[in-house]
């Protein structure tokens, strides 16, 4: 997996998701789902800067966050101070053996598993998932709707605005098509006095379409496998959901 992107930004990726009203949406959908399956350990891989691993860990789960990225690690000690939080620098390569399992749920969240580049690598962390997770456990992974994304090739994903460390700064991210990998790039505007600078950062995706995750979830080991199309727990539509999330157990 790729890290240099996410180190080139660092606490500046934070500026791409609105936190606060993204965690408010989702939580109902996270309470009820690890009340059901009695969460009190969970292994958050792609844990980035660590906001739902803050969110989790603010309702008594005991988290293992792990990441790839010291810049990503770093932000995320800061988010999570505190906090019931263990940070892990490591990657889908590294499970099971740099954490400590079981764990009562795995969640894979905010597009990370497509930098599972190759399929190999793909099922290496879909396994890695289920080799960390103990009887009766759930795994939630989250990406982007990708079906949509290659019927459209829609290449752009919406404008970000914020300052870090005191400076404006415009994030565009955007999508250059292949016949198997996609290249993800983010192009970052930094105003400098009165002029604007960028700089372009890149890593590769190996897209996640819905039938195709299912199939290889059930492959690497789930006996059950749900795709929905959002955290209102609406059946996940290739053509027009927000975004695929596979809730398997």
């Amino acid at each position: 997996m790729s890290v240099d992107l996410y180190d080139d930004l660092g606490a500046g990726y934070d500026i791409v998701i609105h936190w606060e009203r993204r965690l408010a949406r989702e939580t109902p959908f996270y309470q009820d789902l690890f009340a059901r399956h009695g969460v009190r350990r969970l292994l958050d891989v792609g844990a980035g800067t660590g906001w739902h691993a803050r969110l989790f860990a603010q309702w008594g789960i005991e988290v293992v966050a792990l990441d790839p990225s010291a810049a990503m690690l770093e932000k995320a000690r800061e988010v999570t101070a505190g906090l019931p939080v263990q940070l892990v620098q490591a990657g889908f390569e590294d499970l099971p053996q740099a954490v400590n399992p079981p764990f009562e749920a795995v969640v894979c969240l905010g597009n990370t598993l497509p930098h599972a580049a190759t399929h190999a690598a793909r099922m290496q962390a879909l396994r890695g998932f289920r080799a960390c997770l103990g009887s009766g456990g759930v795994c939630v992974v989250q990406t982007l709707n990708y079906d949509q994304l290659a019927a459209t090739h829609e290449r752009f994903q919406p404008l970000s605005h914020g300052v870090v460390n005191g400076q404006e700064q415009l994030l565009l991210r955007m999508f250059d098509f292949g016949p198997e990998t996609w290249r993800f790039n983010i192009l970052r505007f930094t105003r400098v006095d009165s002029e604007w600078r960028f700089d372009v950062s890149s890593a590769t995706h190996l897209p996640v379409f819905g039938a195709e995750l299912e199939r290889q979830m059930r492959e690497a080991g789930f006996a059950e496998v749900r795709l929905l199309g959002g955290f209102d727990g609406s059946v996940f539509n290739p053509e027009t959901s927000d975004m695929l999330l596979a809730v398997a157990s």
